[in-house]
């Protein structure tokens, strides 16, 4: 019987190491959205990366797509963001660098308890953070590029895949026709 709980934190332990660092690790692991409008080939290059969730990058992809942006305007986002990606890349090696740790010691032989891992998910959730704020800035620099018109499109585009997300749910759901 102790074996069987010991196996059992242990398993939990792992299970639960690799469930962060496999969610955590492919949404952090993707630099900001590259410079220009996004490639059109593939699904992964869609406001959805993975089935049911959106891309930390949607709200910015949605405008530099849906709007069909001037030459001019494709200069100043690929700066805007180039720059944000500039800025950005050691936060991501720190944030790469913290979730490793976070898997080291979840991974660790011997007790781990909450108190252990605290300082590493303090440290990532600052990290993450950091991204949000740097995101959201870029979006509005962005955003500040585009005309009335092609926000009024974003909105109308945000909105068609809101509609086309929802069919998608209820077509999905046990017993639909």
């Amino acid at each position: 019987m102790i074996m069987r709980w010991r196996i059992g934190r242990t398993g939990l332990a792992i299970a639960s190491a690799l469930l962060i660092l496999g969610v955590v690790s492919p949404t952090l692991a993707q630099s900001p959205a590259a410079p220009g409008p996004p490639p059109s080939d593939g699904p992964a290059h869609g406001p959805s990366k993975w089935w049911g969730t959106e891309r930390p990058d949607g709200e910015l992809w949605l405008m530099i797509r849906a709007t069909g942006l001037t030459a001019d305007q494709q200069a100043k986002v690929r700066a805007i963001l180039g720059s944000h990606r500039t800025a950005m890349r050691p936060v991501i090696t720190q944030l790469r660098q913290s979730q490793q740790e976070l898997g080291t010691k979840l991974l660790a032989p011997g007790q781990v308890q909450v108190a252990d891992l605290q300082p590493q998910l303090q440290r990532i959730s600052q990290l993450r953070d950091q991204l949000a704020q740097d995101s959201a800035q870029a979006a509005l620099e962005v955003r500040a590029v585009l005309t009335p018109d092609q926000l009024a499109k974003v909105g109308q585009t945000k909105e068609r895949l809101r509609q086309l997300r929802e069919e998608m749910r209820q077509l999905m759901q046990p017993g639909a026709p």
